[in-house]
């Protein structure tokens, strides 16, 4: 216990340090099969065939000295079930309570029903950080099945109006908006909780659930910066889910909050881990472990199959979270990727 309390104080003696620097700039593997404790006391579980040498362990991560990482809760990723970019988390409590951030693409839904099966059937909240068909598409084929494969207690969410989307830089993509709300109409309005404030709290089981803002809006990539972050705490661990949130926005949200009321534990990566917040966030931040729902096109920056040949931004991204001292990452393109 007290090696413990020594360690989240260094730790925060560290996230301070690291606050400071962000405010002056303003603006890890195991054979299959097999487990290994690592230099940072973490118990690597692999779960993926012919994982390589130095790519990120894959599987559950446990404090190998005393109880598991999340206490008894388990943060799964669920991997697209098509080579393009997808978020889906779920979050499963010490009692077997089920919360799922966004849920993936239409294609993902099948994946996404089967692992809710699989946890009891019951989602008792699940949260969408913004309407882009990657991160709702999943939700809205779900909700347009007769019956409902899966029972959904409450469905949280704040949007900008249509018109806000509409006016902006919406990337033609106002059909994902538009069959989300069509799939709404279909549902049970006391199971639909919006809009959102700032600071609002609910408790699903042991995890208490914070809303960390209001949807921003911004003439450039009004969808992506819409993103409403969520914060997780559960059995003394953080965890931050960013949604496509991008630098504007994730400056605000310095602004809104003290850095002791941002810094985390865990953290699934803006935008697919490119083209997202900037460093100066994810220096308040100060993950020890980081989600990445990214595809080996993304992750690897690949153009024609040649990787570090694209346009894509995630090497930036990855060598701002060495710098930060990043434990471990966990990557879509492994697989579904679970923390216990």
């Amino acid at each position: 216990m007290k090696e413990n309390l020594k360690k989240r104080l260094k730790n925060r003696g560290k996230r301070l340090m690291a606050a400071f620097m962000a405010a002056f700039m303003m603006f890890l593997a195991v054979p299959a099969g097999e487990s290994r404790a690592d230099e940072n006391g973490l118990l690597i579980e692999a779960i993926q065939q012919g994982q390589q040498p130095g790519q990120p362990a894959v599987g559950s991560a446990t404090d190998s000295k005393e109880e598991a990482y999340l206490g008894g809760a388990a943060l799964t990723m669920l991997a697209s079930q098509t080579s393009g970019q997808n978020m889906s988390f779920l979050l499963q409590t010490n009692n077997g309570e089920v919360i799922v951030i966004d849920g993936g693409l239409d294609q993902d839904a099948d994946h996404l029903v089967e692992t809710i099966q699989s946890m009891g059937g019951r989602v008792s909240a699940w949260l969408i950080t913004h309407p882009h068909s990657d991160h709702i598409g999943a939700l809205t084929n779900i909700l347009n099945r007769n019956p409902v494969p899966v029972q959904i207690d409450s469905i949280y969410y704040s949007f900008l109006s249509r018109e806000q989307y509409e006016k902006g830089d919406n990337m033609g993509r106002m059909s994902d908006y538009d069959n989300l709300m069509a799939a709404f109409s279909k549902t049970a309005p006391e199971k639909l909780h919006t809009p959102l404030s700032k600071g609002q709290e609910f408790w699903v089981d042991n995890a208490r659930i914070t809303v960390m803002n209001e949807p921003f809006y911004t003439e450039y990539s009004t969808f992506n910066n819409s993103s409403v972050v969520y914060r997780i705490d559960i059995n003394g661990k953080r965890i931050m889910f960013l949604g496509d949130l991008g630098w504007e926005p994730g400056t605000r949200l310095i602004r809104m909050w003290n850095y002791n009321e941002l810094e985390s534990d865990v953290v699934q990566m803006a935008h697919h881990g490119q083209d997202g917040v900037g460093e100066n966030l994810y220096q308040v931040l100060h993950p020890e472990i980081c989600f990445w729902p990214a595809p080996d096109w993304l992750w690897d920056n690949m153009k024609d199959g040649v990787a570090g040949a694209g346009s894509y931004n995630t090497m930036k991204t990855r060598a701002w979270m060495e710098r930060i001292g990043v434990q471990r990452n966990y990557v879509a393109k492994d697989g579904d990727q679970v923390l216990r």
